[in-house]
């Protein structure tokens, strides 16, 4: 029977090394009514080091040997956007590479322990995403952020853990081009063995990142991985951060080892969302034409397959030969879940026009005239 609530007995950090939450502790404070959630943690965490331990040697010459023989493809929309959606299709192909939610918990045991280890996790996985009833499954495709907490201490998504130090994370945490030279190369490194470890596990060839946090890092994986293909896709400004806004508020319960600070609200969610995108805005230029597609996602839902064909053509990707497959396994699904329906309060339409009106018009869209409530399907 598969749990129904996104509430845990342990955190994520079960997946890292023990020396990966000690110098994240350094960081970041456990509040101490979430002490025995954090102890329980690390104490699980201690055993998998040994399983670790035993799949660094055991596999090491495999993973130093796997290579990206195409280049990667970053989806690099914000929140909320069709990142989901485009990231599942995309990895319908079996040329595909790419992180599942087993490897992003459980990084340093992924080949080695899967087998016992995943279908036992899956019991504690909700069958449903609290927010929007996509299907969850330890198989599935995942961004590769939340195995990034799990492998070093720097990461955005230190956020979810510690909520109270989000603008501090934001500041110092949010891209590895502010860390030391040491910091960025151990950054680098572990980013390289994750794609390694993930072209392993699922057998692709290349590597299919579905990743907002990368959005500061375009400039950085452009060095890293010549050729690369980026795609951005974005949404309706008003939704997409009355969406996101909704999204970590009910994450926050099943993960944080903080409180939820009250200055976590509205305002600050799309103050993150303009610089979010004026990073993009700010990076996008220094992309090879070719090499970047940018999508509405209103205009990708209407015809999924078509703007797929699309997509591999732009991109170089080879011919789309999938289109049967992204069908059947997701957008039959997709159109068939129940989707949440959520109203866009008057504050969110009135702090979007505050901080980012110029985002509405370089992306296209109408600026509200009247705020005022309206209804998202």
């Amino acid at each position: 029977m598969r749990s129904t609530k996104f509430r845990f007995p342990v955190s994520t950090l079960v997946g890292s090394p023990v020396l990966n939450i000690i110098a994240m502790c350094r960081n970041h404070r456990v509040e101490p009514r979430y002490y025995g959630k954090f102890v329980l943690s690390v104490i699980i965490a201690a055993i998998l080091d040994i399983f670790g331990l035993w799949e660094k040697l055991a596999w090491r010459r495999r993973i130093a040997a796997a290579k990206t023989e195409k280049p990667p493809v970053f989806i690099v929309g914000f929140w909320r956007s069709g990142t989901t959606l485009l990231h599942n299709l995309l990895c319908s192909d079996p040329d595909a590479a790419y992180t599942t939610t087993f490897q992003n918990v459980f990084p340093k045991v992924t080949l080695s322990q899967k087998g016992w280890l995943q279908p036992l996790t899956n019991l504690f996985l909700p069958e449903k995403r609290p927010f929007d009833n996509v299907h969850m499954d330890m198989n599935n495709p995942q961004e590769e952020e939340f195995a990034m907490v799990n492998l070093n201490p720097y990461s955005l998504y230190n956020f979810f853990l510690f909520p109270a130090d989000f603008d501090r994370i934001v500041d110092s945490e949010m891209s590895p081009e502010t860390l030391t030279g040491e910091g960025l190369l151990n950054w680098q490194k572990t980013y390289r063995g994750l794609i390694a470890k993930a072209m392993l596990n699922t057998g692709g060839k290349r590597f299919i990142s579905k990743n907002p946090c990368n959005i500061p890092r375009i400039s950085l994986l452009k060095k890293m991985f010549p050729g690369a293909k980026f795609i951005f896709i974005h949404r309706d400004p008003y939704q997409a951060v009355e969406s996101f806004y909704l999204f970590v508020h009910s994450i926050f319960p099943g993960v944080k080892l903080q409180s939820v600070p009250s200055s976590f609200n509205r305002e600050r969610v799309v103050r993150f969302y303009a610089d979010m995108m004026h990073r993009y805005f700010s990076a996008k230029d220094s992309i090879p034409e070719g090499d970047i597609v940018e999508i509405r996602m209103e205009d990708f839902l209407k015809d999924p397959i078509g703007h797929m064909h699309e997509l591999y053509a732009q991109l170089g990707l080879g011919p789309f030969n999938t289109a049967g497959i992204c069908r059947e396994r997701y957008l039959d699904v997709a159109n068939g879940r129940e989707k949440n329906h959520y109203q866009v309060p008057e504050e969110t339409v009135r702090l979007v026009d505050k901080y980012a009106c110029d985002i509405l018009v370089k992306l296209g869209y109408v600026r509200k005239e009247a705020p005022g409530i309206f209804q998202v399907q």
